[in-house]
């Protein structure tokens, strides 16, 4: 995907920014352009469709959705030693950059796919493949957790990595059910649910 900047970085921000807030159905171009303070023709000199930028959104959040993720290799040295609470903070990664504009996009685009996943075939295919990835990634840093003897074998590793997303994606759904500036753990339940999950995971530590 191209960088954004100028007239298409306003377009892209702006179509996000409104379709996180009234879902994508009801926004429209004229509403887009209305935003940014141009005619409706010239965003068609970025985009061909509303449908595009919506594209270009999920390619977006794709592109960085890993970004603050932990190397594996970091995360498998750290389990040599980490206990239970810090082990979950380093799992959790969050979207918090110094780049602030990246930042709000992938509060805004992750917003925008909870919200369409019952119906756009797309954004469920995105949610199922972070998920999915996220999973492999907890599981193969707990495998090896297991190898070096600082994991009981028989801690049901599939079942907690099921658990801990399944936190964050509650947390998540009620961070951008409550308020359409989501700011990471502003939530009390989110500070409860991973006191939980710390919880589950000391009990196999040893």
């Amino acid at each position: 995907m191209d960088e954004l900047s100028g007239t298409k970085e306003l377009i892209f921000d702006n179509f996000i920014e409104l379709t996180s807030t009234f879902g994508y159905e009801n926004v429209t171009m004229r509403d887009i352009a209305d935003k940014v303070g141009i005619q409706v023709a010239s965003i068609y000199n970025h985009f061909d469709t509303k449908a595009k930028i919506l594209e270009y959104a999920y390619d977006y959040g794709l592109k960085h959705q890993y970004d603050n993720r932990k190397p594996v290799d970091e995360m498998k040295k750290l389990i040599e030693t980490a206990d239970a609470q810090e082990l979950i903070q380093a799992l959790v990664y969050t979207f918090e950059s110094e780049d602030q504009k990246k930042y709000v996009r992938m509060v805004l685009i992750t917003k925008i796919i909870f919200m369409r996943l019952f119906q756009d075939p797309v954004a469920n295919s995105m949610f199922a493949e972070i998920n999915n990835s996220n999973a492999e990634y907890i599981v193969s840093i707990l495998e090896h957790g297991i190898s070096l003897g600082r994991i009981d074998p028989d801690f049901d590793l599939n079942t907690f990595s099921d658990i801990l997303l399944g936190a964050l994606q509650i947390m998540g759904i009620k961070s951008f059910a409550g308020t359409q500036a989501y700011v990471v753990n502003q939530l009390d339940q989110e500070k409860r649910i991973l006191r939980l999950v710390t919880r589950l995971l000391s009990t196999a530590l040893k």
